[in-house]
């Protein structure tokens, strides 16, 4: 008679392999002491009393209980250890500068940049968004990650935040000179404002101000660029340029700008006519002597 075997490979998960910022649950039954939950720590420890200083990252869970083992035995008769990792991790954080609660922070892992700052109390109005640095270390070596909030604010499908990582300090700058653009005179809320994106005219940055008030004259605006050589505004006729089509013709706006919009005055026109009267004058007593020749 033919026998034949089926021979049927089950497939059991990879176990799982401890890693920096992980939860790791130990449970001694019966002693509560020796009972604690512990995190593992950027250089891969923890602050288990009889693990001190000993390296637990890469290990799995049952390399960690045969680390332990061999020390519970010396201080417990047939210890019952029970080991596992938690689905969310913590991590310890510093977040810096412009948020309203500054300071070291333990955060349960995932996180994001904005749920960090979140965590701080959120931002102040004074934060530079554009310019947010995240302090890591990557093995022995420091690195600075900037980060442009304000694009993920605007558009959160185009702009993706990274994740924290342990030990990650966070800095939120204060808004410099260079960072935003004074917006001046006749307009709803005067202040600085960040330009929106690099396409951003004096039309835009008005606008971002709440727009001109009742007595805003758009052709009399007044734009002075940040790299400027001389203290001398230049100025814009808005309202004739967006009027004709001439769109190109108004100046981008830079961080370190500055647009003033003046208030409409009736002197403006009495000034235009005035010119025009000397104009005259001066053409009609050019004819009298040119007859007198």
């Amino acid at each position: 008679m033919l026998l034949s075997f089926i021979i049927i490979h089950t497939a059991f998960p990879a176990e799982q392999v401890i890693t920096i910022g992980n939860v790791i649950n130990i449970t001694v039954l019966g002693y509560p002491e020796l009972s604690k939950t512990v995190v593992v720590r950027q250089d891969g420890t923890t602050d288990y009393p009889l693990l001190a200083n000993v390296p637990v990252e890469g290990l799995t869970l049952t390399e960690f209980k045969e680390l332990l083992f061999p020390i519970l035995v010396r201080y417990v008769e047939r210890p019952r250890l029970f080991v596992n990792i938690s689905e969310h991790f913590m991590l310890q954080v510093r977040v810096q500068g412009e948020v309203k609660n500054p300071g070291p922070y333990q955060v349960q892992g995932p996180i994001d940049l904005q749920g960090v700052i979140s965590v701080a109390g959120g931002l102040l109005n004074t934060s530079d968004l554009r310019n947010i640095r995240i302090l890591r270390r990557i093995k022995e070596q420091k690195v600075s990650i900037t980060i442009d909030l304000y694009e993920y604010l605007k558009d959160e499908q185009a702009a993706k935040l990274p994740e924290i990582n342990d030990g990650d300090i966070i800095i939120v700058p204060m808004l410099s000179l260079v960072s935003y653009v004074r917006v001046l005179g006749a307009v709803q809320s005067p202040g600085n404002y960040v330009p929106r994106d690099k396409n951003t005219n004096v039309v835009d940055i008005i606008n971002q101000a709440g727009g001109i008030t009742v007595n805003g004259n758009l052709n009399h605006v007044y734009y002075i660029p940040y790299d400027r050589t001389e203290y001398v505004p230049k100025r814009i006729k808005v309202r004739k340029l967006w009027s004709s089509g001439r769109i190109t013709e108004i100046p981008i706006v830079h961080p370190g700008d500055i647009v003033i919009v003046n208030e409409y005055s009736p002197w403006n026109k009495l000034t235009f006519w005035a010119q025009i009267m000397q104009y005259a004058a001066w053409l009609l007593s050019s004819i009298v002597i040119l007859m007198q020749i």
